[in-house]
């Protein structure tokens, strides 16, 4: 019982500050460990890779999706931040021209810093793990490689995938770690991980007017279609909501509300994000008001 405990999530405690992992064969310990563990731990940086490396008056420590920093003399919550290693490898493009800036689209921002816009499930994952100072700004609009659409932040790379439909991060640290010379240890074994969530919003009228009301079915279902029970689902539309709602049996939940005043010929962004408390998934779809 105590050793299913402490294998729990791939990771075998080693007493306080320290975290060994098996997949790799490195152990994590503070200050990497306690800011691996508080933004996403496996699921957003992957394994450990390399053991912390001394680079006075820095240390780093590399993990498959990225690299952390140690500054010891930097103020505390700056003491250990992702490095910036998309950048260190030359993967950003220029800014995009002017007349591409979006004005007004609430899911798709425009990041003058460095001169790209990131939306949609990119915002989301970007937004949901921290923004700019953990992954950075994006240093290139979205783009399709393998196959895949991948969007490249300073600290990270991040791919959608249409399989899972989920944004995931890319294996940029492996890359780092080898050109560096880090001789990074690949995982040789994963542990299993549940299927994912996929959530499918449904929107009951696709034109309307402003004032009309408007009725948005959202289901959530295994990866193999079996509905999920109970599953916590929350909606937001431009300038609207949000709404808390709850799955049936059915895996479905619905949403039926009056549109507020948009001016004809808007188009009404609708995001939708559902969670079971292990996994998370997210859509999005929209409506145009008319006339």
């Amino acid at each position: 019982m105590l050793l299913a405990l402490a294998v729990l999530g791939g990771g075998l405690a080693q007493g306080t500050g320290e975290r060994f992992f098996p997949e790799t064969g490195y152990t994590v310990r503070e200050p990497f460990l306690g800011f691996f563990e508080a933004h996403g731990g496996v699921s957003f940086f992957g394994y450990p890779i390399t053991p912390a490396i001394p680079e006075p008056p820095y240390s780093i420590q590399c993990f498959q999706h990225a690299c952390l920093r140690g500054d010891p003399l930097a103020p505390s919550d700056r003491m250990v931040q992702l490095l910036p290693i998309a950048e260190a490898l030359g993967l950003g493009a220029p800014p995009i021209a002017p007349q591409r800036i979006p004005l007004g689209r609430p899911f798709r921002r425009f990041i003058p810093e460095t001169g790209h816009t990131v939306s949609g499930m990119f915002l989301a994952f970007w937004l949901r793990h921290g923004g700019a100072p953990i992954m950075g700004n994006p240093i290139t609009e979205p783009y399709v490689e393998n196959g895949r659409v991948v969007q490249t932040f300073q600290r990270m790379k991040v791919e959608w995938d249409p399989v899972e439909q989920t944004v995931r991060p890319m294996n940029l640290g492996e890359s780092y770690a080898h050109i560096r010379g880090f001789n990074p240890r690949v995982p040789a074994r994963i542990l299993q991980t549940p299927s994912p969530l996929r959530i499918y919003i449904a929107v009951h009228r696709p034109v309307l007017a402003s004032g009309d009301w408007q009725t948005i079915t959202v289901f959530v279902t295994e990866e193999n279609g079996q509905p999920v029970f109970r599953a916590r689902v929350r909606i937001q539309i431009t300038g609207q909501g949000p709404w808390l709602l709850e799955t049936d049996e059915t895996g479905k939940a619905i949403v039926h509300f009056p549109v507020g005043p948009f001016p004809s010929g808007s188009l009404v962004e609708v995001h939708g994000i559902a969670s079971d408390g292990l996994r998370q998934a997210e859509a999005f779809s929209s409506f145009r008001i008319w006339p």
